[in-house]
């Protein structure tokens, strides 16, 4: 068992690494009188979030998400859930798919025509405005890019006031009235009005052939989606659809440029396959560097980088019993570095996920089930998983054919594990031309 609370930001990923490594099944800890179980082998994470769940629900952070995001599918259970779900999923089958992959290339040059050679930026803000303008040309037919300001700074506010909530026994805090507490609930009306704009836009302009017109127009067993749903689904597919890519691609441009070798190959393949064009979706398989950069960027700053369940029924896991109602953790940060199932873990390979014939395959490391799981695992997987692996290697590919950016001398670069992994203090970059 171990001892203390569960640690600030700062040190968390350290604290879920330690304990993995002096408890390699299953640890146990106490705080503020609540069972909390941490998950740390891949067969345990399976039994986790597979085998058993369906006898779980969203944990702490995604509860507390309920104050943003409503009863969206990332908060949503059990049968409204499950309507939910079969209502969006079409939105995201890979025919359509397909139609989004011009829209996230031509959204992504328009971007990078405002980029200057030389150029200090934000790569964490930039990144965010650019998969901000992308979900909303994608699945919602508009231009965002007005927004992107006021999104970026809400979001960053209102993440910051849901990490605070993560913690157990944060609750009695929480009642007390603060200036952060006001700032957060204000950040949140700001992304409401956003949204509700898209909706009342929607619903004024009819049908557009969209996300948001689906949700609109959707019936299941005759029965439309009350305005609330809509509201939640929107704010769901807004701010969970553009903030977990954006951060891959964050790390995936501070991780070029601190491996050379890594990124000129990355561009040689640009180079080979599109020869001066930009990509297209058909692209993707002939791209498969530049996917496994991406996918190894997922494994190495996993933006989920931690899933929490809440048991709604006794478990068993490594032969010890997990009564209902404790939380069970499982860390992607953990299991995606763990030495007993990746070699040299914490070293920057996209290699690893090609064939010995040179294809992309998630296969390819060949380690346990359960030791990758960037967007979860079981029937809760991340429902925008398809849009995420065009989005991702289509946009670095985009970009990487013209721009290396480099790390700015001096500026150290931290984890800060909130709801995503950020990097802390945003990654300042400075903007460069290839000339090769």
């Amino acid at each position: 068992m171990l001892a203390g609370a569960l640690p600030g930001s700062a040190p968390r990923t350290r604290f879920f690494a330690d304990a993995a490594r002096r408890y390699p099944g299953l640890a146990h800890l106490k705080v503020a009188g609540e069972h909390v179980y941490l998950v740390n082998r891949p067969d345990l994470v399976w039994s986790l979030l597979v085998t058993n769940g369906r006898h779980t629900m969203k944990g702490r952070a995604l509860q507390r998400a309920k104050e943003l995001l409503g009863e969206g599918l990332l908060t949503s259970e059990g049968e409204l859930w499950r309507r939910q779900r079969r209502l969006v999923q079409p939105a995201f089958h890979r025919d359509r798919i397909r139609g989004y992959a011009r829209q996230m290339v031509d959204t992504t040059s328009e971007h990078q025509a405002a980029w200057l050679d030389g150029q200090h930026v934000d790569l964490a803000q930039d990144m965010s405005a650019l998969t901000l303008r992308i979900v909303g040309r994608t699945l919602f037919g508009v231009d965002l890019r007005d927004d992107s300001d006021e999104v970026g700074t809400a979001l960053g506010q209102v993440l910051e006031g849901f990490q605070r909530r993560m913690v157990p026994g944060a609750d009695l805090l929480l009642r007390v009235p603060t200036r952060a507490h006001r700032r957060l609930r204000a950040a949140g009306e700001r992304l409401d009005e956003v949204v509700q704009r898209l909706i009342d836009d929607h619903r004024s302009g009819g049908d557009t052939g969209d996300v948001l017109s689906m949700l609109l127009a959707a019936r299941d067993d005759g029965v439309a989606m009350s305005d609330q749903q809509v509201r939640d689904e929107t704010m769901t597919l807004v701010l969970a659809g553009h903030e977990t890519t954006a951060m891959a691609l964050t790390w995936a441009w501070y991780l070029l440029a601190t491996n050379p070798a890594q990124a000129r190959l990355l561009r040689g393949e640009l180079r080979s396959v599109l020869d001066g064009r930009e990509p297209t979706f058909d692209d993707l398989t002939r791209l498969p560097f530049t996917t496994a950069v991406f996918a190894e960027t997922l494994r190495l700053y996993p933006p989920a980088w931690i899933v929490g369940r809440r048991l709604t029924r006794d478990i068993t896991l490594d032969g010890w019993p997990v009564p209902a109602g404790s939380l069970a953790v499982a860390s992607q940060w953990v299991q995606h570095r763990d030495p007993r199932w990746w070699s040299s873990p914490l070293a920057f390979r996209p290699q690893r996920w090609l064939t010995p014939d040179g294809r992309f395959d998630e296969r390819a490391p060949g380690i346990p089930r359960g030791a990758w799981f960037p967007f979860g695992l079981g029937q809760r997987v991340c429902i925008g998983e398809p849009f995420a692996w065009a989005e991702g290697p289509l946009v670095l590919a985009t970009l990487a054919a013209s721009w290396a950016p480099e790390h700015v001398p001096g500026h150290a670069v931290d984890v800060l594990p909130a709801v995503t992994l950020r990097p802390r203090g945003g990654m300042p970059m400075t903007l460069r031309r290839t000339t090769a």
